[in-house]
């Protein structure tokens, strides 16, 4: 029940300049804990506030992920167009279920993904950004949200989960589309479609890539499980990474002690990514609890069973960083939520965070004078009921030569490139020619 109070709209038609203002205001009306309305027709709640977030998360007596205990789905309430079906309906993954059927996908990823190494994922995320970068750093300006950031997962990911190059495209187009809640069920679908020809052909040819090993997996997943996990962690690790890669571009630029012709050291990129982690996290407002009782909430409100409560990780850290100022300022404190909480937390939150560091690490020394070209009241996020995703993120720099400079229109094959010799040098193979893929691609993110 919310005592006659209208719910709060949790999503915007047009995109917006300040997210966080939006909270705020939730907040201010309602309280940490907000009744919301995802979608016309589709109630949830909200929490905003730390403290609650966590204890609630690690609550598995109370609350489970299980979305099939969403009461108003499994009535029939949910029209089956709706967009955010396909990011909260059942699913056999690990963010979907509990307990031991949890615990078995979850090691079957863990698993899957701890086997890349961290030496290959550093080499892979170089080498990709060194070529990405070399696609515009002559120009002295890019959307470096679209031309870098967005596009930089997507290419790790599609070498490290053996995708070809059709196949990532279609699966990122898909995922954003589900993200933004646009064309939901022909975006599932898709999503599903490319990953299926995926696992078809790793049964065909086994590679040394992590859908490989899901389908070996002692856990022995089905198809359709294997699926499910790519689904999940596929879609988890890119546009949140990609979001992280931007905010930390941001937030590198509006420090006043950096120095705009010399590259962030290792250490000050890392504090960069920890504040970023806390200020701006890269994951808005999922994923879903269920409470398997009711849950008064006080004043005459309570939570009924089954009714989704959306996890607020960038509120609830954003409102418990302005509380609590003074005494994170005394001390480094790593105790956000960007990642989750209790089981459900993250598993390839450190994956993220390794490109995200490279990422930063590989711009700022390859571009001087970086600078956004737009003051911050210029920048635009979606809201959507489950995530913001940044418009653009314009920047100005001076020209550079390429690293590795290529005949002009030769088409690029992630496939065709070797590996790179060293991680720290970008070799002539890493700056394979982008211009018909990442073209596509940048149009792709732009919307266009």
């Amino acid at each position: 029940m919310t005592s006659g109070c209208p719910r709060a709209k949790l999503y915007r038609d047009e995109p917006h300049s300040d997210p966080y203002a939006v909270y705020a205001e939730m907040r201010a009306e309602h309280g940490p804990v907000v009744p919301v309305e995802l979608e016309p027709g589709v109630h949830g709640w909200l929490v905003t506030d730390y403290t609650t977030l966590i204890s609630w998360s690690r609550d598995t007596t109370t609350f489970g992920h299980d979305a099939r205990l969403w009461k108003d789905f499994r009535e029939g309430r949910i029209d089956a167009d709706a967009s955010v079906l396909p990011m909260m309906a059942p699913r056999a993954n690990a963010l979907f279920v509990d307990g031991t059927e949890h615990q078995r996908y979850r090691r079957a990823i863990t698993d899957s993904l701890g086997a890349v190494g961290a030496d290959r994922l550093a080499e892979v995320t170089e080498r990709y950004a060194h070529g990405l970068i070399d696609e515009f750093c002559e120009r002295g300006r890019a959307d470096v949200l679209n031309e870098y950031a967005r596009l930089l997962p997507l290419l790790v990911i599609n070498e490290l989960f053996g995708f070809d190059r059709h196949q990532g495209v279609r699966f990122v187009e898909a995922m954003r589309n589900l993200w933004l809640g646009v064309d939901a069920e022909k975006s599932n679908a898709e999503a599903e479609r490319a990953l299926s020809e995926v696992v078809t052909a790793k049964h065909r040819e086994p590679g040394d890539d992590v859908t490989t090993r899901l389908i070996q997996h002692r856990a022995a997943l089905s198809d359709e499980e294997v699926i499910m996990q790519l689904l999940l962690v596929v879609a988890a690790a890119n546009e949140p990474t990609a979001d992280l890669i931007n905010a930390g571009v941001r937030e590198v630029l509006a420090d006043p002690n950096t120095a705009p012709d010399r590259a962030p050291s290792p250490t000050a990129i890392a504090d960069t990514v920890d504040r970023v982690l806390w200020q701006d996290p890269p994951i808005a407002n999922y994923p879903v609890l269920y409470p398997r009782v009711d849950v008064p909430l006080g004043g005459g409100r309570t939570i009924e069973a089954g009714s989704p409560i959306l996890l607020g990780f960038a509120a609830a850290n954003r409102f418990f960083m302005e509380e609590n100022a003074e005494r994170m300022a005394e001390s480094a404190n790593r105790a956000h939520v960007a990642w989750g909480a209790g089981p459900h937390r993250c598993p390839a939150r450190e994956e993220a965070t390794t490109i995200t560091m490279i990422a930063l690490r590989t711009l700022f020394g390859r571009l001087p004078g970086l600078r956004v070209e737009v003051p911050p009241e210029g920048l635009r996020w979606h809201l959507s009921a489950l995530s913001w995703l940044p418009v653009a993120l314009p920047v100005q720099f001076t020209p550079q030569a390429p690293l590795n400079p290529v005949a002009e229109g030769t088409p690029w094959t992630a496939s065709d490139s070797p590996p790179a010799t060293s991680a720290r040098r970008a070799p002539t193979s890493a700056r394979s020619p982008l211009s018909s893929l990442s073209n596509f691609l940048v149009r792709l993110m732009r919307g266009s």
